[in-house]
């Protein structure tokens, strides 16, 4: 097992700043998997889903002040890490910002905005722990394992909450829905291999924990996560070691391929919004994607918001001003579908509604440009790298079917934010570590 080692620069926090930092780990997950407000009144209030509930300011608010609280304490070192972050992403959130001039909801856009600067300053106030990713796997895993406890005795318990019936008694236990269940129990399985490989853990705990967090995969029937629990843990294992020629060769050669497979499956599920039979499977590729289907109803969405992206197809409507529920300027697409979308269920066809096609292609920029610093990073900290990595591959693969790329306080949307500023950090503080250790052994020669 590897512990990560004590970065240069991040061992200044005091322990009270330590305990907040550990604090706003816990409860960003909390918050972000729970439904707005603490509410599961889903008949929709366009007030509420404007202007976001008391309760939600207060949540977000106050982890955005302890932030705060923190970068202040360490300015010099937050002011470091702001200017090596991804240049493309500085961009993305300034647009986002701009966009206010032109949305037809200017307060909206600006609110919205505003949180995913709150969030990027949660990650930079994450990044000066002593161990920041050794930090974030722990809390992070033992707060998920407490919400699939939880979830496990309510849908036991209480089943009329627990369970979803209308869906073949598919679990959510806690949660709002099965697929954010299986997400939180396929990001589990994650990071538990993750622990495991970054410091000691026992076998009998990691065993456990990975057999009762595939239980709840299984038992929220979410074919989409079960699709990207395997497909991260191949990506991860595949690329935490460094050498193809290694003695585990092999090994690494099956996972690739298996990570192939597993892809191949995803865009099939994407196309059909199903698994392939058995006999699917053995007919060429091909013939796999040439039956027609409406993508569950995705088509219908897709169709809709074409129809608005043609009249801002450039710079978009503004940030955050569509997806509003009844009574907002998605209204049109509410009356044909006769239920209440919040989103089209495709990331990238949002990005280009709200932000246009500047927008997008700044995204597309930024993701490119965060390929190039993990191989950075990956010639510093191959484990670290190998993480960020399959958390990449995992938000921009799932954007394709489910909206989360810079969707205020979804939870893949957070845990992307800190993702790129982890990455940045994390390589400019290994890069002054290294040249210490350079320094160091030539004034021993001399």
């Amino acid at each position: 097992m590897q512990n990560l080692p004590v970065l240069p620069g991040n061992t200044s926090l005091s322990l009270l700043e330590t305990r907040i930092v550990r604090l706003m780990i816990i409860l960003f997950v909390v918050f972000s998997l729970m439904p707005y407000g603490i509410s599961w009144d889903y008949s929709g209030s366009s007030a509420l889903t404007m202007e976001g509930s008391m309760t939600t300011k207060l949540q977000w608010g106050s982890l955005f002040l302890l932030a705060t609280f923190v970068l202040y304490r360490h300015l010099a070192e937050a002011l470091l890490d702001l200017r090596a972050m991804n240049p493309f992403l500085m961009l993305v959130l300034i647009w986002c910002l701009a966009s206010c001039i032109w949305s037809p909801l200017p307060a909206t856009t600006i609110k919205r905005a505003i949180q995913l600067y709150g969030l990027i300053m949660i990650g930079f106030s994450i990044q000066l722990a002593a161990r920041p990713l050794q930090m974030m796997v722990s809390h992070i895993l033992y707060t998920l394992m407490c919400m699939l406890v939880l979830s496990f005795f309510i849908a036991i318990a209480i089943p009329s909450i627990g369970v979803d019936y209308e869906l073949g008694g598919a679990w959510r236990g806690a949660l709002s829905q099965k697929n954010e269940l299986g997400q939180i129990a396929a990001l589990s399985i994650l990071l538990w291999q993750v622990k495991a490989c970054t410091e000691n853990v026992g076998i009998k705990p990691l065993m456990l924990g990975l057999l009762f967090s595939f239980f709840m995969l299984v038992m929220s029937k979410s074919s989409t996560s079960m699709i990207i629990s395997l497909m991260a843990t191949g990506v991860f294992h595949l690329l935490r070691k460094r050498y193809l020629s290694s003695s585990y060769a092999l090994t690494r050669t099956a996972l690739a391929l298996f990570c192939v497979l597993v892809v191949i499956i995803y865009i099939f599920f994407m196309q059909e919004s199903r698994l392939p039979t058995w006999q699917e499977a053995a007919s060429p590729i091909a013939g796999l994607f040439g039956k027609g289907t409406d993508l569950t109803g995705r088509t219908d969405i897709w169709e809709l918001v074409w129809l608005e992206i043609n009249k801002h197809y450039l710079i978009g409507l503004g940030y955050g001003a569509f997806w509003l529920g009844p009574d907002s300027l998605s209204q049109f697409v509410i009356d044909a579908l006769h239920w209440i979308p919040l989103q089209s269920h495709n990331g990238y066809l949002d990005v280009l509604n709200e932000q246009g096609l500047i927008g997008l292609l700044l995204l597309i920029l930024t993701l490119a440009t965060q390929v190039r610093l993990l191989v950075v990073l990956s010639r510093l900290d191959r484990q670290q790298a190998a993480f960020w990595t399959t958390i990449l591959i995992i938000v921009v693969t799932t954007n394709f079917t489910e909206s989360s790329l810079f969707r205020g306080f979804v939870f893949q949307n957070v845990f992307f934010m800190f993702s790129m500023v982890a990455v940045t950090s994390t390589s400019r503080r290994l890069k002054l570590q290294a040249q210490a250790g350079i320094k160091s052994q030539q004034k021993k020669l001399h």
